[in-house]
């Protein structure tokens, strides 16, 4: 059996010892009324722990000066690279941003149980009538003022190329009216390369935001017209002008 390198195993022990931590006081305050403010305080906090044990350097590049409501419902969809997409995320997005995320998440002991009750969204990829039934539960957060964070994608690219999209995002943006924010995350593969345990520490990554998309111009019948506009808005060359 090969033996782990020492910085991936000290890495995974602190960052599964931050996680736990974090997930604990989740749980705690999550019992709490009037609690948003200080869940997604306990959540940022956890997401920078996770990049600042790597010491991730990231760059937010926003070329559309965008300028966000907070009655109109948001989606970012963005690419999907690597597990540390989750936490660039969280820090670097405005508002109350929650992720969309396969069920099997939810199954992790204790970090999947705090997702849960901070308004993480599950859907059953495997289940066409279950997974109408959690975005129906997506539309539902969105009117509380949470914004949600979708891959279109489904799932990490292994290559990092952009892989199909599937359509379920673009039905809740439609049916809800949403704006959608195009996001490039970029470099994030690089972090922990596919099919080492070599963690590269002090990288810069950087997330850009793409023009705004008006989901309710579109109907179901043209949403392949919409998935295409926002497949293109990701796929864009880097470096993106400034």
């Amino acid at each position: 059996m090969k033996k782990l390198p020492i910085r991936f195993a000290w890495i995974m022990a602190c960052s599964a010892c931050v996680t736990i931590y974090y997930s604990l006081k989740t749980i705690f305050y999550a019992q709490k009324k009037n609690n948003n403010q200080k869940l997604n305080e306990i959540i940022i906090a956890w997401a920078r722990s996770l990049l600042r044990i790597i010491d991730v350097k990231y760059e937010i590049v926003d070329s559309h000066h965008i300028q966000f409501q907070d009655n109109t419902p948001t989606i970012f969809m963005s690419n999907h690279l690597s597990l540390y997409d989750i936490p660039l995320l969280l820090v670097s997005l405005p508002g109350t941003v929650r992720m969309v995320a396969k069920k099997e998440l939810f199954k992790v002991p204790l970090w999947g149980h705090a997702m849960q009750q901070s308004d993480f969204v599950s859907i059953d990829r495997e289940n066409g009538t279950q997974a109408i039934q959690d975005l129906d539960i997506a539309a539902q957060k969105m009117k509380q003022g949470v914004r949600l964070w979708i891959a279109p994608e489904g799932t990490r690219s292994r290559d990092g190329q952009l892989q199909a999209f599937k359509k379920g995002a673009f039905n809740l943006a439609i049916q809800t009216g949403a704006t959608i924010i195009p996001v490039t995350i970029i470099g994030t593969d690089q972090l922990l390369p596919a099919k080492t345990w070599q963690f590269r520490l002090g990288q810069k990554v950087y997330l850009h935001l793409g023009e705004p998309i008006d989901a309710s111009q579109y109907t179901l019948r043209d949403r392949m017209k919409l998935l295409q506009r926002v497949r293109e808005a990701i796929a864009l060359p880097y470096p993106p002008q400034k």
